[in-house]
Formats: structure tokens, sequence, C-alpha cells
């Protein structure tokens, strides 16, 4: 009896990740991640042996040196998944909800980055998501069992890393629910190193799991793309990893229900905000890319993987193409005027399946503008850099080029 031959269906294939408590130490998904491309590619260098040898030849050994991963992502930008990805290439983010109207409180005494617990002047119910603060240091936790008689102390049971900012004494602490939103921003507290995170890839071929993980992941790109005549607000994602090592059990997709969003909802702002009188009616489509630098680091440690990746400069550069009403894009660059510049897409719904993307670029420098006579209307092509400047920073402080909020249904403790 014939034997049919053993293949793996690519339509079966699957992303998932999970943020990492030490960068390169792999741990399983928490979170599908939905992708439509994927290129996980293991680097491996090799050190020649070419020591003469009295023969007509130089490649007498190749000795296997250090290795490294790139992962490569890009699909459309679901609401609940960008947020890994955001948070991993500008790594400061504050974390708001939706007020539940009911059983609002205050520290009772300051609280401090990486605390396990507050002190409250009330008690909170376990199992409680509080926002604690407001503005760029505000943040949600999930809170633990209560002790105490007043002041109370409140458990921070979600994050397990704790607080990410410093609260004040009186500081709010309010009850709440979905939608939340993350403000990302660029890390400028500590080493100014964001989170990493563990790609898990389920393919087929490898044995036991049928997938491998990417431990250690750094993006060095994540950009943003849209049309509003043909396209779905898309993404794509480039970094560095750790060598991938194989999944001994199989991995289980549990993708969420949310849908990307249509780009002609896109609105945008250039003088100020996305609504009101500084919306723009005339731009087509556009992309923006953040960039981040990155360094592998290898040190004498028994070890071919590296001893960090190391993050360095950001930067964030776009280009918006318009229906040429006036001259505005070309005087933009011309003047060097470096006007706000918002993006806002909203999915239209409402409650916990409310999805909002919102780009702030305080400050646009439009440095190259070019003129397009030759379709039915004219048009204009502009290139622009996003500055760094105070207004876009986040709870870590000094300057940030850009923020990037997102509305959605996910809890704090995902990302």
């Amino acid at each position: 009896m014939p034997t049919t031959p053993q293949t793996f269906a690519p339509a079966k294939q699957f992303v998932g990740i999970a943020v990492e408590a030490v960068q390169g130490t792999p741990v399983a998904m928490t979170s599908t991640v939905l992708v439509d491309n994927v290129k996980p590619k293991d680097n491996q260098t090799f050190l020649d042996d070419k020591s003469w040898r009295g023969s007509m030849g130089s490649d007498f050994g190749k000795i296997a040196g250090t290795r490294n991963a790139e992962v490569e992502l890009s699909g459309p930008a679901y609401g609940d998944g960008i947020g890994f990805f955001l948070h991993n290439i500008l790594g400061d983010m504050a974390y708001t909800g939706t007020s539940t109207g009911t059983g609002s409180t205050t520290l009772s005494t300051q609280a401090v980055p990486g605390a396990n617990s507050i002190t409250t002047v009330a008690t909170i119910p376990v199992g409680t998501t509080v926002q604690i603060g407001t503005g760029a240091t505000a943040e949600c936790v999930i809170t633990g069992t209560p002790t105490g008689s007043g002041p109370y102390t409140i458990p921070v049971a979600t994050p397990a890393s704790g607080l990410a900012f410093q609260h004040a004494a009186s500081q709010a602490v309010q009850p709440v629910t979905a939608p939340f939103t993350q403000a990302h921003s660029l890390l400028n507290g500590g080493g100014g190193q964001p989170v990493s995170n563990t790609i898990t890839h389920f393919l087929g071929p490898t044995a036991g799991g049928g997938a491998r993980q990417y431990p250690g992941l750094c993006l060095s790109e994540l950009g943003l793309k849209w049309n509003a005549e043909s396209e779905l607000l898309t993404w794509s994602g480039k970094g560095t990893s750790w060598p991938s090592v194989a999944l001994g059990t199989p991995p289980v997709a549990a993708p969420s229900t949310a849908t990307p969003v249509a780009s002609w909802r896109m609105v945008v702002g250039i003088g100020g905000p996305a609504v009101g009188g500084t919306q723009l009616a005339t731009i087509t489509d556009g992309e923006l890319t953040i960039k981040r630098e990155l360094t592998p680091y290898y040190s004498s440690t028994g070890t071919q993987n590296p001893y960090v990746i190391q993050r360095g400069a950001l930067s964030v550069e776009g280009k918006l193409n318009f229906i040429a009403a006036d001259e505005s894009p070309l005087l933009w660059m011309l003047n060097n005027s470096q006007p706000q510049l918002q993006l806002l897409l909203d999915n239209g719904l409402t409650g916990p399946n409310k999805v909002v993307y919102q780009v702030d670029c305080q400050i646009a420098a439009f440095t190259e503008s070019e003129a397009d006579g030759s379709k039915a209307a004219v048009e204009y092509s502009n290139n622009f850099t996003a500055v760094f400047n105070t207004t876009n920073a986040g709870g870590s402080g000094s300057y940030s080029p850009i923020k990037v909020s997102i509305t959605n249904n996910v809890p704090p403790g995902t990302y």
C-alpha cells in the first residue's frame, strides 16, 4: 500500500507572542498575532580556517561562530495586536480606562515604580481593574486581596512586574473598564530599553511541537500604511532576536474576534488636530515608519547567543500624498513651517468593540515636496521627518518624536 509523503500546509501556520521577563529567555505565547506574512531567518556566522598546509587551497575549516535571528512580520493592523510591537519599539506606555463611575479613592502614600502594592484611603475589592493617576503617568492594574483597616494595602496582582510609574500621595485610584487606551511614546527612563518579546511561529516541520520560538525580539522598524481608496490600515515590522529554539509541544492558536479597519475612515489634521478646522480632506494615502538602531553584543560567556540586543536612537519619517487644492504641501516644505500632524482612525463601534488609532507628531518637518501633473488631478507627494519634542513625551519624560495611542479592549498586563 502506497504511503503518503509527509508535507505541511502553510495555510495552517500562525504566530504567537509574549512579553519576556528577561531578554532572550523564551516564554510561552500568551496571544495570537494576526499577520498574513512572516519571514523568520536564523543567522549563523562561520569562522574560516585558512592556515597554509602546503596544499593548493585555502578553505580548511568552517568553525561555528555567533548566532542570532531576524524576524519580519506584516499584515492588517489589528487594534488588539499592534500594541505589542509599539511597546517593543517605543517602550513608554500610559494606560487609561473608562471609569465605572463608582468606587473611586486616592493613594494614602506615595507609590514607586516596581511596587507590587499600593495603599489607599478606601478599600478596593479583589480582582478590580483600577486606573492610578492621569495623563502621561496613568496606568491600569488589577488588584489582589486587600488587607488592613485603613489605610488599606492593595496588592498589584497584574501586571506581575508591578507599577511602571511613580505616583504621589492623594492621586486618584479609579475603577475602570473597557475600552482602554494605551499611549506609546519613546522610553527615556533608566537605560531606555523597552520590553522584548518571544515570537512563536507554528509552521509544521519542527519535530515535537511543529513550531519554533524566536526569543529576545527587538524591533528595528515598524511601519504603518494606508490608502483611502483600496486598502486596510496595514503594518509591517522587522527586528533581531536570539536564534530560534524548537518548541517541544504544539502551541494553540487563539485568534481574537477583532477586525481590521478600512483606510477610508482615516482623518488627518495638519497644523492641529484631525477634527475641526485643521482637518485636511485632500490626503489620499500615506505611510509612516518608526526606526530604531539595534546592536547585538556578544561576550565571552561560553555561548553563541547575544549577551544583549541593545536599542539605540529612534527616528520617525513618513510620506503623504495630496490632491492639490492649493500649494500648501509645497509651501510647508519651502517655508519650513513644521506643522503639527495628527492621524486618527476610528472603527466606528462603541464600548468594548471600539478601536481607535491615533498618531501624533507635534512637529512634522516636510523635507521634500514633488508636484505631479500627469494624472487626472494635480497631486503633491511630500516626505516628512518627525522632530523630537516634549509634547509627545510619555511618563518617562524628556523628548519623543511621536505618540501612538490605541483604544481597544485589551486588559492591563497584556503588553
